[in-house]
C-alpha cells in the first residue's frame, strides 16, 4: 500500500528544494529510466517530472562546442556578386546541426542565438 499523506489547514501543496528537484531529475535522466517509475518512487506525477524538466531547461546549461562537418552541397552560398552586402549574401547560408538525438536542423548563419538555442531545446525534446 502507498504512502498516504493528509494536508490540513491552508497549505496544500508540497514544496520541494531545487536539490530535490535536481536529484529526482537525475535519477529521470538516467538511462533505462522510465519517468512513470521515478515517478511512483517518489510519488509525484509524470508531468511533475516533466515540469521541472522545462524549469531547469538547457538555457541555463553551460556552452559547449560540437563537432561540426562542413558539407558543400553543390555551390549552396555561392555566386555573390561584388555588390551584394555580406548580410544578403549570409542569408544564403545554411548550416546543419546534427544534435545528440540524431536529428538534424538547418538554419541561416545569421539566426539570432536565442532563438537558434530554442529551437534546438524543441528538436531535442521531441
Amino acid at each position: 500500500m502507498g504512502r498516504i499523506e493528509i494536508l490540513s489547514g491552508v497549505e496544500r501543496r508540497r514544496r520541494w528544494s531545487d536539490e530535490t528537484k535536481l536529484r529526482i531529475l537525475a535519477e529521470a535522466d538516467q538511462p533505462g529510466a522510465r519517468i512513470g517509475e521515478v515517478a511512483r518512487r517518489h510519488d509525484i506525477m509524470p508531468g511533475q517530472i516533466r515540469s521541472w524538466r522545462k524549469t531547469f531547461s538547457a538555457f541555463d546549461a553551460p556552452t559547449m562546442f560540437a563537432p561540426v562537418t562542413v558539407v558543400d552541397r553543390g555551390g549552396a552560398g555561392r555566386g555573390v556578386h561584388a555588390g551584394e552586402t555580406r548580410r544578403a549574401a549570409s542569408k544564403a547560408e545554411v548550416v546543419e546541426i546534427t544534435l545528440r538525438n540524431g536529428r538534424s536542423l538547418r538554419a541561416t548563419v545569421d539566426i539570432d542565438l536565442k532563438m537558434l538555442s530554442s529551437l534546438i531545446a524543441c528538436v531535442e525534446g521531441t
